[in-house]
């Protein structure tokens, strides 16, 4: 055991490392989520059917999982639970229409004050954009459960 580990933080998840969304092709992926959504590529292991995107360390990056062609279900809609933060949903909303991209809700504001959409990548993964400059603001303000 490392000199450096206390009891209290021995196996536990430290963070999400990488979402994964099934995709069919990854030259068309890449158009959509480096070219159009603006994620670097971290990782490039196309040999083993597998790409990462997204900030550097230690932040939560999108891997990208070649699937076989035979799986794929054209039409069909997969929820990812991915969800995006965006400085400027206006413009963000703007990017996506003018790049046909499907939005199948929004944009939209929210009851609680913030502003969705959801959209489609390439593949009909379902991903979700949110901006909500008040959302630390609201979750330090809250009142806490016990």
């Amino acid at each position: 055991m490392s000199e450096s580990r206390t009891s209290e933080s021995e196996g536990h998840a430290t963070r999400v490392w990488v979402a994964t969304v099934h995709v069919a092709d990854f030259d068309r992926s890449l158009r959509f989520y480096r070219d159009l959504l603006g994620f670097p590529v971290r990782l490039e292991a196309r040999p083993f059917g597998w790409m990462e995107l997204g900030p550097k360390e230690p932040l939560c990056k999108i891997g990208l999982s070649l699937r076989p062609e035979d799986r794929t279900t054209p039409g069909q809609v997969r929820p990812t639970g991915i969800i995006l933060e965006v400085d400027d949903m206006e413009a963000f909303g703007d990017r996506l229409k003018s790049a046909s991209v499907s939005i199948t809700r929004g944009p939209t504001k929210t009851p609680w004050g913030g502003e969705v959409v959801d959209f489609l990548d390439p593949d009909g993964n379902e991903l979700q954009a949110v901006f909500d400059p008040d959302h630390y603001v609201r979750e330090r303000d809250a009142p806490r459960l016990r």
